[in-house]
């Protein structure tokens, strides 16, 4: 167990890199299509990167909060969003761009939010909460202060996609196979789940009931209108 801490290290590390990167491109994307300024980008870039993790921290009473005692989150977030902005012209389908990699970083950041619960001996429903919680604030911060509906407040499935995701994650014993592929399988499910859900146009049924009549004469009162 010991000579593999190095190595769950690494993974959890770089995951984390590859979120950050992800969800600041993403992030810039929105921006820049927003029309804001530099600053205004950096700013929305941060929210959707760390904002995640940092409520994480908190609540798992893990101190100090990532970001702060490790100043290449702020480099690496800084420089992505400048390299995006100046580039931003040879992004070509910005839309399609801006879900590829949002649906990254909602996998990167499940892996590492249930990770750090396991490590921290939580209950299976908190790790379940912890990576879900960890991929979606971010974002639900950028799209707040963007003046957007957040995703995981749509019918869309994305939240959904990091709650089946986390638990894979918890259900995959850890002596199945090593801590690379138990990552790497459980962010390519997320992603395919998220982007399936994209492309074909899936989305969560409606829990509201209406009695036969009533939903028949609202059809019907629609069709006349």
């Amino acid at each position: 167990m010991l000579d593999q801490l190095p190595s769950l290290q690494i993974i959890i590390y770089t995951l984390d890199f590859v979120g950050v990167v992800a969800c600041t491109i993403a992030a810039t994307l929105l921006a820049q299509q927003l029309k804001f300024d530099f600053f205004g980008a950096v700013m929305i870039s941060f929210l959707g990167s760390v904002g995640g993790g940092t409520l994480r921290d908190l609540l798992l009473n893990r101190h100090p909060i990532f970001w702060l005692h490790d100043l290449n989150y702020l480099y690496w977030i800084i420089g992505v969003s400048v390299l995006v902005q100046v580039f931003y012209d040879y992004f070509k389908r910005v839309d399609k761009m801006l879900r590829w990699f949002d649906a990254v970083g909602l996998a990167s950041f499940t892996v590492i939010g249930a990770q750090a619960a396991i490590s921290r001996g939580m209950s299976a429903p908190i790790v379940l909460l912890m990576g879900a919680m960890t991929a979606v604030v971010g974002g639900v911060l950028r799209d707040i202060v963007c003046r957007q509906i957040p995703l995981v407040l749509q019918k869309e499935i994305y939240i959904t996609a990091s709650l089946l995701g986390s638990m894979y994650y918890l259900w995959l014993p850890s002596d199945w196979a090593n801590s690379w592929m138990r990552s790497v399988s459980t962010m390519i499910l997320i992603v395919a789940i998220r982007m399936l859900a994209v492309y074909r146009g899936w989305n969560l049924p409606s829990l509201t009931w209406r009695p036969k009549k009533a939903a028949c004469t609202l059809e019907r009162n629609v069709d006349e209108h």
